[in-house]
């Protein structure tokens, strides 16, 4: 093995120790409190489908997570290849994390002529109304689960004109939490899975996301 080649001790430098050199400022965090730093270190580590009490219920930290994950993949792409990794690779990551996290209510997209962004409370309202589009749905608002982080986002959202929305965003991925009633006697199950994917459809074809998780929770029956 060669200098230039990436060695078992490049490999534990690029993840978490760096990661957590590299973040500035250490105290960022996502609208759910939670420090950007410590999410972006469990995504690079490969923990995206690890989540705590806390993520679980979080739209805000699920799709950090995600977005994260999605981010740092050419890092652990290269760090498990016997070939040498670009040097500023880690540093070119980073620089994107930290566009994203300047605005965690807003996506990001980055193009040639410059960057495009959407406000969370746009995905909200293209979420709910493609989910009151499905057959069967009366009511389509975001989740009313009565919980602390649930008030939280309710509080967070108000001043963006969507108190009902529980939605996370940062760059192209979304995570949405929607809360539906739909009309009696229609079947339940295949209503909400098909209020999953229009959601997710309409949400990449019109703004143009990439990743998007969408969790149903049906909370009345309507005659």
């Amino acid at each position: 093995m060669t200098d230039d080649s990436v060695t078992d001790d490049s490999a534990s430098d690029d993840s978490a120790d760096a990661v957590r050199r590299r973040l500035q400022p250490a105290e960022a965090t996502l609208p759910c409190g939670r420090r950007v730093d410590e999410t972006l270190e469990q995504a690079a580590e490969g923990g995206a489908d690890d989540l705590d009490d806390h993520q679980s219920t979080c739209p805000h930290c699920q799709a950090a997570l995600l977005e994260f994950s999605a981010l740092w993949q050419p890092v652990r792409d290269l760090v498990a290849a016997p070939v040498a990794a670009p040097a500023d690779l880690a540093d070119r990551v980073m620089r994107r994390v930290h566009q994203m996290v300047t605005d965690t209510w807003f996506t990001l997209q980055l193009t040639e002529l410059g960057s495009l962004k959407i406000a969370a409370r746009i995905v909200a309202r293209i979420a709910r109304d493609a989910a009151r589009q499905v057959p069967g749905v009366r009511v389509a608002l975001g989740r009313s689960t009565a919980s602390r982080l649930v008030c939280l986002v309710e509080r967070a959202t108000f001043s963006h004109r969507h108190p009902d929305a529980a939605v996370g965003v940062l760059g192209r991925t979304a995570a949405v939490e929607l809360a539906v009633a739909v009309q009696y006697g229609e079947p339940v199950h295949d209503i909400a899975r098909e209020v999953q994917q229009r959601v997710i459809l309409q949400l990449r074809e019109s703004i143009g996301l990439e990743s998007v998780t969408v969790n149903v929770t049906v909370d009345d029956v309507m005659q």
